[in-house]
């Protein structure tokens, strides 16, 4: 069986200009961003478009891991929460002159579905895009050898 990847830039397969949100989104906004879109996280940007973590679906359902210390008055809280209290912050991202290849060790080494594309600044990574585990995918050939 011959299986190989096509070796492409990530600028050839990201989604470019990916929906995100800020630091102060609220929970309750952050919930209703991830009914209307079928994203598995968000990458989270400053006013400037510099990247400052990624919230997942994941990070969201722990906000509502049961509390008993919450209360009613805790749970009317719980909804003014925001996205900079709950994303995971360190989050390893790809630019976009790296190859798909790149983007597959990545995206196995940290187990992610999604990494943010990012260009280097001096005031930080500027958010370009985001590559899936579905682009990545579509660079993947599996072909049955023909036998002599």
């Amino acid at each position: 069986m011959d299986k190989h990847i096509t070796d492409q830039p990530i600028r050839a397969i990201m989604t470019p200009s990916p929906v995100s949100v800020r630091p102060e989104t609220t929970i309750a906004e952050l919930k209703a961003l991830f009914e209307r879109y079928d994203f598995n996280a968000f990458p989270v940007v400053d006013e400037q478009g510099i990247l400052r973590g990624l919230v997942s679906k994941l990070d969201l359902l722990r906000v509502f891991r049961p509390d008993k210390r919450r209360g009613i008055a805790g749970l009317v809280a719980l909804w003014a929460e925001r996205v900079e209290e709950v994303m995971s912050r360190g989050i390893v991202a790809l630019e976009p002159h790296e190859s798909v290849v790149a983007a597959l060790d990545l995206m196995i080494e940290a187990q992610r579905r999604s990494l943010p594309v990012v260009e280097r600044h001096p005031a930080g990574p500027i958010l370009v895009g985001m590559v899936s585990r579905s682009d990545v995918f579509q660079c993947l050939s599996v072909r049955a050898q023909e036998s002599p």
